[in-house]
């Protein structure tokens, strides 16, 4: 005998409802990626990316603990899963999940502010 049982259905249910979180890990690991290579790079971060950041976080977070999953399911669910993003995928976007970073905005650009001036402009007209 080999010691491995038969999965119960409420075995399958549960791997099942840990695989649904994945999606949300990766696109959450993505953004966060993202964002941490512009923030590296001197590249401009806007408000709009950062929102996006900070709500995918809180959706995972919101899903991960009405699941009440563990770190080791989520990175067993992982292994099995691969090919749903690169490898770790889950652990940093669990990681992300429950320490959402802060992430500041660039800085206006000149041409920003020539915008808001020409609508100041056309406003005092």
């Amino acid at each position: 005998m080999s010691g491995t049982t038969t999965p119960t259905p409420e075995d399958r249910a549960r791997e099942e409802e840990i695989t649904a979180l994945l999606p949300a890990l990766a696109a959450l690991d993505k953004t966060a990626a993202q964002l941490e290579a512009q923030t590296a790079s001197g590249k401009e971060v806007t408000a709009g990316e950062i929102a996006t950041y900070e709500t995918q976080a809180a959706h995972a977070r919101h899903l991960v603990d009405a699941a009440s999953v563990s770190t080791s399911e989520i990175t067993a669910a992982e292994a099995e899963h691969r090919s749903n993003g690169e490898r770790g995928f889950a652990s940093r976007g669990l990681d992300h999940a429950t320490h959402t970073r802060h992430f500041e905005p660039s800085p206006a650009t000149d041409a920003g502010n020539d915008k808001e001036q020409e609508v100041e402009e056309e406003i005092s007209l």
